[in-house]
């Protein structure tokens, strides 16, 4: 095997480990199965399917309760955390 090969190896390996603990650390899937999958799936597509898990602390909705909201308005109630829906902010803009 050539030293060019190692080289390329050892950092898709390297790239792949370091994202893996980080992304499974903040989302809901296990070290192992996102290693598997930035294996199969290379770093860059294995970081997509990654990022598509539910995170394992969603900042969650103070105005109805709803845990698991992950983005900036709530799925349930459509408020943000200022308590505004998204019309409301476009016209105080």
């Amino acid at each position: 095997m050539s030293i060019l090969a190692i080289i390329f190896l050892s950092i898709y390996c390297l790239i792949a480990i370091m994202m893996c603990h980080q992304e499974s650390q903040k989302r809901k899937i296990n070290f192992y199965l996102a290693l598997l999958i930035c294996v199969v799936a290379t770093p860059l597509f294995g970081y997509f399917i990654i990022s598509g898990m539910a995170l394992r602390n969603p900042k969650g909705c103070k105005w109805c309760g709803n845990l698991e909201n992950e983005s900036e308005y709530c799925g349930l109630c459509h408020l943000n955390e200022a308590g505004k829906t998204d019309q409301e902010t476009k016209v105080s803009q």
